[in-house]
């Protein structure tokens, strides 16, 4: 493989490994304010 090829190759699997990696912790922060949410929205609902 040529130089430019192994470079293009190491660049792309590190930005797709960045793009997984920010796509899955922005959920489990997501989640937990839903979660935290609902929780506010229950007890005012129950008292």
């Amino acid at each position: 493989m040529s130089t430019l090829a192994v470079i293009l190759s190491v660049w792309a699997t590190v930005a797709t490994c960045a793009a997984l990696f920010i796509r899955g912790a922005s959920p489990r922060l997501e989640r937990a304010t839903v979660s935290s949410e609902r929780r506010s929205v229950q007890v005012s609902v129950t008292e």
